[in-house]
């Protein structure tokens, strides 16, 4: 930022300061708001000025929310971790009105994910309900907004490691809670203080990801103990979930890292893993194995959740049948099943669509389903297009980075195939990452051209002019 554009924003953050504290006084004072209202809002004002000036540490605040949100969840339209995900999410567009820098580029995935909101938007017109339309596309814009947050914050290598670890150590942290509270009976799952064990198991096969890859990238010391920790207490909290999809997504995960750790020579972390998993069968009570033994069955007689997924997913191609430019409207599927349902499906007409991609496209249509689509292929690209860069210039951190987010968003979409996870800010936070990483690579890229000096060229052979012309 230039001196004018710092010494103008100083008055003006002055005078923002000033005016907050005169609404405070009005709120306490002529409206009589109660002091606990008031103090929030002293607190968020706070949290706002603080986050302004270190967005990065509003990043890191926005993945704990992650882990919290649902302890705190309330019917009401504005509940505290509400609050607090804007507080962050303003922090950070008041830090880019500020500096004057969004640190974000008009790239294909901006593009895209502009065309999906503004499709949204669309949909919302035709919706069978607005006001529940209006709330979705209210939602989609908030998660957009954290995609750009975390592509424009996170960009240098070691501040997206350090978003790796604190994803890893708070999954961590949060799979020994559920683990407690399913040895004290207090939950029949392990599904801790996200009361989801679908949720869970998703988010402990990405730290599982980022815990075996960060592992590569880390020096012996303290570091690679507390990953290599870090795993059996991932595994064992997967276990107990009894995830049918998390034990599927596991599945695929660990052939794509065992087939990376084995490339590279970590055969003592292969071997230890395979331990691990193998010691934590004496473990594991007799319902996962129930649970686990039921997957081929329930897939191949359509029975079970898996039977009931199919029926909603029948429902979900009668509504693109019905409605297939803007669907049934953004978060609608509930609100227009009992439209498209047939005889017994009725019964599951309180449930979500339990696919992400047919359910955006029975909400918006084939076109937002074909740009949800693109915003996940274009954030994939990125992770890739990090793998080659980092590959062809020797960035050994940004080629692991790149597989990080590539085998995260792969665990994503395994997830997706069951489950809504278009609306885990997770999801979305990876996207981020994905395009933060692609620019990383690009600047990387274009400093090793820098760095590599202009071939000489022979002087036999040329015509003399072009030898006068040197000598000039």
């Amino acid at each position: 930022m230039n001196r004018f554009g710092a010494t103008l924003s100083r008055p003006v953050l002055l005078l923002a300061a000033v005016g907050y504290l005169a609404f405070l006084c009005l709120a306490l004072v002529g409206w009589q708001l109660a002091p606990q209202v008031v103090l929030a809002l002293t607190i968020a004002g706070i949290g706002l000025v603080i986050l302004s000036l270190r967005p990065y540490l509003g990043l890191q605040l926005f993945i704990m929310v992650l882990f919290i949100e649902n302890t705190f969840s309330s019917e009401e339209a504005i509940s505290p971790m509400k609050v607090v995900g804007m507080v962050i999410l303003v922090s950070w567009l008041v830090n880019v009105a500020v500096q004057r820098r969004t640190g974000i580029a008009f790239d294909g995935f901006a593009a895209v994910l502009l065309l999906f909101l503004i499709w949204s938007c669309g949909s919302l017109v035709f919706a069978i309900d607005t006001r529940v339309a209006l709330g979705r596309v209210l939602q989609f814009a908030q998660y957009g907004l954290t995609a750009l947050m975390f592509s424009s914050v996170v960009d240098t290598p070691a501040r997206i490691r350090r978003v790796f670890l604190t994803f890893t150590i708070w999954t961590t942290i949060s799979t020994v809670v559920a683990v407690a509270m399913y040895y004290l009976g207090m939950t029949p799952s392990a599904s801790g203080l996200l009361l989801n064990r679908n949720l869970l198991a998703t988010y402990v096969n990405v730290a599982i990801v980022c815990a075996y890859l960060l592992h590569e990238g880390t020096k012996a010391g303290l570091g690679r103990a507390a990953l290599i920790t870090a795993l059996p207490v991932l595994f064992l909290g997967l276990g107990l979930s009894f995830s049918r999809g998390g034990l599927i997504s596991l599945g695929v995960t660990l052939l794509v890292l065992w087939y990376r750790v084995a490339r590279t020579g970590g055969f003592l972390l292969l071997a230890g893993s395979i331990g691990i998993i193998f010691l934590l069968t004496y473990v594991l009570p007799s319902t996962f194995w129930r649970r686990a033994e039921s997957i081929g069955p329930s897939i191949t007689r359509q029975e079970g959740t898996f039977g009931s997924r199919l029926q909603l997913w029948r429902t979900c191609l009668r509504m693109v049948e019905d409605r297939p430019m803007f669907g049934v409207g953004p978060g609608n599927f509930v609100k227009a099943y009992p439209r498209y349902a047939r005889g017994r499906e009725i019964r599951y007409q309180s449930l979500s669509s339990h696919n992400a991609f047919i359910g955006v496209t029975a909400e918006h249509g084939l076109p937002g389903g074909a740009l949800f689509l693109l915003l996940c292929a274009f954030a994939t690209r990125g992770a890739w297009r990090c793998i080659r860069i980092g590959k062809a210039t020797a960035r050994t951190d940004l080629e692991i980075y790149g597989v990080v987010v590539d085998v995260s968003l792969l665990v994503f979409f395994i997830a997706g195939l069951t489950g809504d996870v278009y609306a885990m800010k997770c999801l979305w936070i990876f996207f981020g990452l994905a395009v933060a990483l692609q620019r990383m690579a690009e600047r990387a890229a274009a400093e090793n051209q820098l760095k590599t000096p202009a071939t000489a060229v022979p002087m036999e052979g040329l015509p003399s002019w072009a030898l006068a012309r040197s000598r000039q």
